[in-house]
């Protein structure tokens, strides 16, 4: 049986304390996108919202794949008012996930959202997927909480699908094994399995997690 791996491996949580140079060198490695988490209670104190200079600086000056995770009420006013405080800084962005679990939520108007800022949006599932075309959908069964689900859902080919929860370097060749017997596009989303003990990002388990999925820099396919 032929494993599809995974578009790319989208790992979130990009910190203060992240090396910019190790940073770029992972992306030159392996087909990874870069999460960004924003909340406005939580940016600039707790680890995993970095601050908006740290921000700035990151998705100006490194041409990366770059999404926007917008949480709370940055996530509350995109669905409320269809705008964002952060605007001026999503023009660096390729993609922006909508971290909400309102189930009136509608992918048709946050895409339209997203498309007038060349964004690619995303919102979460904690089911089945839904076929939708105007946006991604990330399964999350624990909400970015970081616990593996009983059981993977089945991808559809009207939407590109992503995978999340409890991934991290241990199991992930495991969950990709499942995932990719498919047969059929998807991506997968770490945050918590990428942390090391003080709570920072790891660009180490991040190459982990990519010689587990993709195999060593370097080494015949």
């Amino acid at each position: 049986m032929s494993i599809r791996k995974p578009e790319f491996i989208t790992f979130t949580g990009v910190d203060d304390n992240t090396d910019a140079t190790a940073l770029v060198q992972l992306a030159d490695d392996y087909p990874v996108e870069f999460g960004v988490l924003f909340s406005p209670k939580r940016q600039g104190i707790e680890p995993r919202y970095p601050k908006f200079t740290t921000i700035a600086w990151l998705v100006s000056e490194l041409p990366l794949r770059w999404a926007a995770h917008l949480c709370g009420g940055d996530a509350r006013e995109v669905i409320a008012d269809g705008r964002s405080t952060h605007d001026n800084q999503l023009r660096y962005f390729q993609r922006a996930q909508i971290n909400t679990a309102d189930p009136k939520v509608k992918p048709s108007q946050i895409g339209n959202w997203a498309a007038e800022r060349n964004l690619r949006a995303i919102l979460q599932c904690r089911g089945d997927f839904p076929r939708v075309a105007s946006v991604d959908v990330l399964f999350d069964a624990s909400g970015g909480r970081g616990v593996t689900p009983g059981a993977w859902p089945a991808a559809n080919r009207t939407t590109f699908c992503g995978y999340a929860g409890g991934l991290r370097p241990e199991n992930v060749a495991a969950a990709v094994q499942t995932i990719g017997a498919q047969g059929i596009r998807y991506w997968i989303d770490m945050e918590s399995g990428v942390r090391d003990e003080q709570d920072r990002f790891s660009l180490d388990k991040c190459r982990q997690v990519c010689e587990a999925v993709f195999g060593p820099k370097g080494a015949t396919p």
